[in-house]
């Protein structure tokens, strides 16, 4: 058996054994919209209401590892990078 990944997505924990995910993997793990954006977070909460300034948008399959943190949200909701 894989080992166990725990990844943060949305503030909540989810725990997944595969160590690699594109956009429709979190879309699907957190029940999200195929539209919906995948970000992964670099630094903690940015200042309220401010558009995270280095969070990466996940657009492609990328290697995950337990502890990282991600947010799905619904399209534009950074604006246009």
């Amino acid at each position: 058996m894989a080992n166990q990944i725990t990844i943060i997505v949305n503030k909540k924990p989810y725990h997944v054994t595969q160590d690699e995910m594109g956009p429709a993997d979190f879309q699907t793990l957190v029940g999200a919209p195929n539209d919906y954006e995948v970000w992964k977070v670099v630094h903690d909460a940015d200042p309220e209401g401010q558009p995270p300034k280095d969070d990466i948008q996940v657009t492609g399959q990328v290697k995950i590892k337990s502890g990282e943190k991600y947010r799905v949200v619904p399209p534009g909701t950074f604006g246009a990078r």
